[in-house]
């Protein structure tokens, strides 16, 4: 089980995981945060530590308000008048009154709503006490805060980030991956959390966590080498005229390209990387089969691909694990002309500070920058 590795990797490294996840660079600790002493045993846990210490900290600024369009009716103009539905209702005359759009500068926005959605499902998750009441305590500042009771009807794209509210753009990235990735369940008209995989939900944040680590090394340490990275949506090489509805679409974690080379890259996030389970229940130490099986499917039909348009492309392949302390550290052979290796990052490490530690193998920063600087002398 995943939450077996909770009893020692530090929160404070989920915490970095989900800063590069998410694009949020702003992290910064106070002296008095003791992240490490943090208890959780599964993603719902995460996530209610995060929000809790992110939150807290904005909170002490004050509730986040912006200017939100009303409407109403009022015996004198307020804002601009509603002529339409002001006729239309027959209000004047009834009531004597009339309908106006007005602009209030108010507690009450989307921003906020979204929050306290996303700490309501959460409360009604299986988190431990601690996190529980930290974590209404927080509600419990959104009491005149609206709840948005169809979140699947959320309109993400509206929400525009400015200089007053940059500071609740990560908030919302995780507020987003809670209510779309780990719910949904529809019973009864209701919103309620499913039972998740933590693999899953993991490993989702671990490879945005590797693509995005990357992406922010490269263009500061490789800046001008056209390199590409990416994930990237594959087409099948399928023969003309043949259908392709009920084949199952290719979507890498990772693709970094420069001119005819290729490195695809799947990143895992697993309670074992090793099984001893090998073909017709015969004993054998292996990678799990369907992870090499996967990475392999997308390299060879890359590999048909490009050679229509290029005599020699380059085509390589990398697992990435997030290590769990088993004897294994990497591993690579080649099959059919290709490059196909295993790589680990020991997430039990301390996270380290970039420019400081990236030379230190005893912390991610170390691991990360030497995988950064092994993949660019491959596709360089």
């Amino acid at each position: 089980m995943i939450k077996d590795r909770f009893v020692e990797t530090k929160v404070r490294n989920f915490y970095y995981l989900l800063a590069y996840a998410f694009n949020d660079e702003k992290i910064e600790f106070k002296e008095n945060e003791k992240l490490g002493s943090e208890s959780m045993e599964n993603i719902y846990d995460l996530f209610s530590i995060v929000l809790y210490i992110r939150l807290k900290e904005l909170l002490q600024e004050g509730m986040y308000n912006e200017y939100i369009e009303l409407t109403d009716d009022f015996p004198y103009v307020k804002g601009s008048i509603d002529i339409i539905n002001t006729v239309r209702n027959n209000i004047l005359k009834t009531k004597n009154k009339i309908i106006c759009n007005y602009e209030e500068y108010s507690e009450n926005n989307y921003i906020n709503q979204i929050i306290k959605t996303t700490i309501h499902h959460l409360l009604h998750c299986d988190i431990i006490k601690n996190n529980r009441v930290r974590l209404r305590q927080i509600y419990y500042t959104f009491e005149n805060i609206n709840y948005i009771k169809d979140i699947k009807h959320i309109n993400w794209k509206s929400i525009q980030f400015n200089k007053l509210n940059n500071k609740y753009e990560v908030i919302i990235k995780i507020c987003r991956f809670v209510l779309n990735e780990l719910i949904m369940n529809n019973e009864n008209n209701e919103n309620k959390f499913s039972k998740i995989d933590d693999n899953q939900a993991y490993h989702t944040l671990f490879e945005k966590f590797i693509r995005n680590y990357l992406k922010i090394y490269f263009s500061k340490h490789f800046i001008g080498n056209n390199l590409y990275i990416k994930s990237k949506k594959m087409s099948w090489d399928i023969d003309e005229q043949e259908d392709s509805t009920y084949i199952p679409k290719m979507h890498t974690d990772i693709s970094i390209s420069k001119g005819s080379k290729t490195k695809i890259i799947d990143a895992k996030f697993y309670s074992h990387i090793l099984n001893e389970k090998g073909f017709n229940g015969q004993k054998a130490i292996t990678i799990c089969s369907n992870n090499w099986y996967q990475l392999f499917s997308y390299m060879i039909n890359e590999k048909w691909i490009m050679e229509r348009t290029n005599n020699k492309p380059e085509i390589s392949g990398m697992l990435i694990y997030a290590s769990t302390g088993e004897d294994f550290e990497k591993f690579k052979t080649k099959i059919h002309g290709m490059n196909m290796e295993i790589y680990t990052i020991d997430f039990r490490k301390k996270f380290g500070k970039e420019g400081k530690d990236d030379n230190n193998n005893e912390t991610i920063v170390g691991q990360m920058s030497k995988l950064a600087k092994k993949i660019y002398e491959d596709i360089k």
